[in-house]
């Protein structure tokens, strides 16, 4: 939880954390006598291990995913934008699990439970938050979907952070994660063995709520992140292992990156 928490923070900072999820396990369950996939009959929320959002001069975006499943655990993926023109930074309730959303989808990808290509999707660059798609997301494992009953203890959870500082933020408390070239270190790996660094250009701050949600202001340097990003892309493709280490604790997450969206957001100041 901790070090995936803080790898999202690292690539929000690098890519502007437009993600959707294009890969995704199968559903399964085990109720009475049942035991194994399940068809959802409609789209079904995807519990994110935090819900985070990207904040802009001209508001803020926080995109999530959906999943509908049949019964052959065949999947389409799909992922939307709750954006806030007023940047306040009002995230998505699902505390009644409502998957009737009606809004337009930025991407769908069809997941098939053989043959399946991760990255595989369908853009579409007219709905709401298409400008933020950056980083295409394989889910190795699931935290659940809402109304499954696999609701993690988020309360509970709150007490890793109990090392970082606080403060008050949107009227209630957060934690506050700091990030720098001191305490970050972020390590591109290309399909081709090719490892380099990413620079860090000065101070990055995040702010990581109660209900662990997470905000991050994109300020001006953001760019310099973009540019060098669609720099290495340039040179070794859009596909890479990102290992991120921060303050001792590190992981890595496969990413495809989307030069367009990266472009887009490098432009947003």
């Amino acid at each position: 939880m901790k070090k995936l928490l803080f790898a999202l923070f690292a690539l929000a900072m690098i890519a502007s954390l437009g993600c959707a999820v294009t890969d995704y396990p199968f559903i399964t369950d085990d109720r009475g006598d049942y035991s194994g996939l399940i068809r959802t009959a409609h789209k079904a929320y995807i519990e994110p291990t935090s819900q985070v959002a990207t904040i802009y001069p001209d508001g803020s975006d926080e995109l999530f995913s959906m999943v509908l499943q049949n019964q052959y655990g065949d999947q389409t993926l799909y992922t939307f934008n709750n954006f806030d023109p007023t940047a306040s930074v009002l995230f998505l309730d699902q505390t009644y699990c409502d998957w009737r959303y009606e809004g337009c989808e930025i991407v769908n990808a069809w997941n098939p439970r053989q043959n399946d290509e991760p990255f595989d999707y369908q853009f579409f660059p007219d709905c709401s938050g298409a400008r933020s798609l950056s980083l295409l997301i394989s889910q190795g494992s699931r935290l659940g979907e809402c109304g499954d009953g696999l609701w993690a203890d988020k309360q509970g959870l709150a007490g890793v952070f109990a090392d970082l500082d606080t403060t008050t933020w949107r009227g209630g408390s957060a934690y506050v994660v700091p990030a720098n070239a001191g305490n970050t270190t972020v390590t591109l790996n290309s399909m081709a063995g090719k490892a380099e660094t990413l620079p860090l250009f000065g101070n990055f701050t995040g702010f990581i709520t109660e209900d662990l949600n997470l905000a991050v202001p994109m300020t001006p340097n953001v760019r310099h992140e973009l540019n060098f990003l669609r720099g290495w892309i340039a040179a070794n493709g859009n596909q890479a292992n990102v290992s991120v280490t921060y303050e001792g604790v590190s992981t890595e997450l496969p990413v495809t990156f989307r030069p367009e969206g990266l472009g887009s957001n490098a432009g947003r100041f």
